[in-house]
């Protein structure tokens, strides 16, 4: 199994809530191969809230990387 990818992006305004309209900072991404999936957890630095989605290990990973983007800010949002 290869090692956990974790690095490390800014995340970009969107237009989820207070957290889409400014720049969320530091936003971590892990990619895990689970079966015939990829995970994508999203981690927000600051604060340490922490989203998942699921995608198939065909999907290209930026879409994957979006779509959990867009669900960190759309949680942070309802958090507040």
């Amino acid at each position: 199994m290869p090692p956990n990818d974790r690095k490390p992006v800014r995340g970009a305004p969107g237009n989820a809530g207070n957290w889409g309209e400014r720049d969320l900072g530091e936003v971590y991404f892990e990619f895990r191969p689970v079966g015939n999936y990829m995970r994508v957890n999203a981690i927000h630095a600051a604060t340490g809230f922490e989203t998942f989605v699921l995608g198939p290990l065909t999907a290209n990973r930026s879409d994957l990387q979006t779509l959990a983007l867009r669900k960190l800010k759309t949680s942070l949002a309802s958090r507040s």
